[in-house]
């Protein structure tokens, strides 16, 4: 609140306040005459004439010094300024409703926040805020005169018109309010000015905000939208929507981290009340499992629980809930979670040999689990080694990756195998002096990236063999030795090799290995949406001394990270925000791809070799094709701002700072001051009357009439 004058040279005036102060310093002579002597106390009348020029009746002086004051202020006109109340709808004759549809209108009027809600207080949950507001909005626009020019906009994400543009088609305009559903995004109020001004096509008009003016960015975002709707001379007409105690909990944060009996989850909830709360917190794991927490919040604060997750537990999109019976859509956390414990790999042995260290696959086995089989089960990748009639186990829910090491006669093991990488698994082909080209060429050619020729000798019995050719970091199999361990590469040597019949390079097959003579050594192929990789050497001490470098492991575990055996998973995982638009590259456009929300199946057209979907709802969303691992995971959350619901700056405040002729309520001082001035004036008047004139000095001597004899 502010005060002003509108004429503050008339304060001038207030020089009259002298005219009193005279009044009282001159006095009346007496009225009775006393003869004295001339030389008679001299001395006593000068005392007497001293006394006289003092101020006599100061409660008296005050009040006329007061009535001219008075009089001085209200001649300046005064005037009392403070944000108020803003302009009333009617007049203009075109009207925009803004409906604010966001999360925070989901609020439940005067409904406590927290599991322990008073008795007495649920009958105060007459509905939502946003029910509220729909109705007064109908409300509204049916009650306007005939002829109205109207049009609705809600702002729930991004702000949208309900009316393509104004219409005297107050029923439609009603109705299309009336359908109008909570959403879970975030409060686009500037996006909403926007839209309400441009239905208005700057000639004016009243828009009319109903908003709960939660939190403290909403507002304030829209200051620039403010004045240009001023500016073209639009009329604000807010009517804020609030709860009668806002409060609400909400989980804003949950994250997996490693822990050393599994992993742990830390769930952040915050406290947007203005009491000290103790609720629930239950994390609920994608297979299903959950574990239930109490975490106690200050008011108007953070608290962090931490819960610990099994041992082995399914990758995919957890949740983190609390409970709270004020706002719904916050109360749960969308959070990756990957694959707790071990990730399959099924190994097939084609050269089991009579020891172990004898055997095809027994450096592969120690480079696949480096710590062993019970360190691998807590996580890691955990090999299932069997032989060729063992391919049978084989499980796309369970194994990621299938190494098939040195098998002789592949034609078995065809069919699965196909079906399975073209669901999305991954194959390693190595190969040995057990392979045949004629077989591998006839069973596997769907998978070959290319036809077998024959092995070849790259140097003479008991010579070193040729080196491997670094490799290129900037291919994906290869990005993580960029950092370090590239250069082990050229320290192996390869003494056989298979050749391979001439194949095209492109996207389809390449060749990311080689010899230094050029010889392909690592080849991929896709095949639907899975990848083979096929090994032109072996995987023991036949071939190569490979197994036996330092980069032997890294590689291995590599291949298999690539493939999608890593303990995490090899599904793509994304985060995202409700209201936003999420696209999943694919491997293959032509697939037969679905996603799936919260709220069953979501429209997602695959376009370009990308599926493309909205979220419209917090939660897990995973997108997959029938029989096939998941390709991609979503976890989508509601904007955090909107948890916050207590009230933030308003709307007429904000629009009093940007237009404050527009806003401001004034209140005129003049007449108040002027009433109060003549009141003043005759109350002093009839003190003076009753009192009558001064009366003589107490004391003095009475004055000596002197006359000549």
């Amino acid at each position: 609140m502010s005060a002003g004058l509108l004429a503050p040279a008339a304060l001038a005036l207030l020089a009259l306040l002298a005219g009193p102060v005279l009044a009282h310093l001159t006095r009346q002579r007496p009225a009775a005459r006393q003869p004295y002597g001339a030389m008679l106390l001299l001395q006593r009348l000068a005392r007497k004439q001293r006394r006289r020029r003092r101020l006599r009746d100061p409660w008296l002086l005050l009040l006329r010094l007061l009535a001219v004051a008075l009089v001085v202020l209200a001649v300046s006109q005064p005037e009392l300024r403070w944000p108020g109340a803003p302009p009333r709808v009617g007049g203009t004759g075109a009207l925009v409703v803004i409906l604010d549809d966001s999360l925070s209108m989901d609020l439940r009027q005067g409904l406590l926040a927290g599991a322990a809600a008073p008795a007495e207080a649920q009958g105060e949950a007459t509905g939502t805020l946003l029910s509220v507001a729909r109705q007064q909005a109908v409300d509204l626009v049916r009650g306007l005169p005939e002829g109205t020019l109207v049009g609705a906009v809600v702002l729930s994400g991004e702000a949208r018109r309900l009316t393509p543009q104004l219409s005297t088609d107050r029923g439609a305009v009603a109705t299309a309010l009336e359908e109008v559903r909570q959403g879970q995004g975030g409060t686009d109020l500037a996006g909403a000015l926007r839209e309400a001004r441009r239905l208005l096509g700057g000639t004016g008009g009243e828009v009319v905000v109903f908003t709960d003016e939660a939190g403290p960015l909403a507002v304030p975002a829209a200051r620039e939208e403010l004045a240009l709707l001023g500016a073209q001379g639009g009329a604000l007409v807010p009517r804020p929507i609030r709860a009668a105690r806002p409060a609400n909990l909400a989980v804003v944060d949950a994250s997996y981290g490693d822990g050393p009996e599994g992993g742990t989850v830390r769930v952040r909830v915050a406290n947007y009340g203005a009491e000290d709360t103790e609720a629930p917190v239950t994390v609920a794991l994608p297979d299903g499992a959950e574990i239930t927490a109490f975490v106690d919040v200050p008011a108007g604060e953070l608290a962090e629980e931490v819960v610990t997750v099994p041992r082995v537990a399914a990758g995919g999109v957890g949740l983190a809930r609390v409970r709270d019976t004020a706002l719904a859509a916050d109360d749960a956390f969308a959070f990756h979670l990957p694959r707790v414990g071990a990730s399959r790999v099924l190994v097939v042995d084609g050269d089991p040999g009579p020891t172990p260290t004898a055997s095809e696959v027994y450096f592969l086995e120690r480079a696949l689990a480096p710590w062993g089989a019970t360190a691998a089960a807590r996580g890691g990748v955990l090999p299932d080694v069997t032989s060729t009639a063992g391919l049978a186990a084989l499980d796309p829910a369970v194994h990621r990756v299938v190494f098939l090491a040195n098998v002789a006669d592949p034609s078995g093991l065809a069919a699965p195998l196909l079906d399975f990488v073209r669901g999305g698994g991954g194959l390693v082909l190595s190969l040995g002096s057990n392979v045949t080209a004629d077989r591998y060429n006839a069973a596997l050619a769907p998978l070959l990236p290319a036809p077998l020729r024959q092995p070849r000798a790259l140097v003479a019995v008991g010579e070193e063999g040729e080196p491997i050719a670094l490799p290129d970091t900037a291919l994906p199999l290869f990005a993580p030795f960029a950092r370090g361990g590239r250069a082990a590469f050229g320290k192996a040597r390869v003494a056989r090799i298979f050749t391979l019949e001439p194949f095209p390079e492109g996207e389809e097959t390449s060749t990311l290995l080689s010899v230094e003579g050029g010889l392909p050594l690592l080849v991929e192929r896709k095949v639907g949406q899975g990848r083979v990789l096929l090994w032109a050497s072996t995987v023991d001490l036949g071939w190569t001394d490979l197994p036996l470098q330092a980069v032997f492991m890294p590689l291995v575990q590599r291949i298999t990270s690539y493939l999608g055996g890593e303990a995490g998973g090899g599904e793509l995982r994304r985060t995202a925000r409700v209201g936003e638009t999420v696209a999943i590259e694919l491997p293959d456009s032509a697939l037969d791809v679905t996603v799936t929300g919260p709220r069953g199946p979501v429209a997602a057209p695959v376009r370009g070799g990308a599926v493309t979907f909205r979220v419209d709802d917090a939660g897990a969303y995973v997108v997959e094709t029938p029989g096939a691992p998941p390709l991609a995971w979503v976890a989508v959350n509601v904007d955090p701002a909107e948890s916050d619901v207590r009230p933030g700056p308003t709307l007429v405040e904000t629009a009093a700072e940007v237009d404050p002729d527009r806003f401001l309520r004034r209140v005129a001082l003049a007449p108040w001051l002027l009433a109060g001035g003549l009141v003043l004036a005759l109350v002093q008047a009839l003190v003076a009357g009753r009192r009558g004139p001064p009366a003589e000095d107490e004391g003095a001597a009475p004055p000596v009439e002197v006359s000549a004899a």
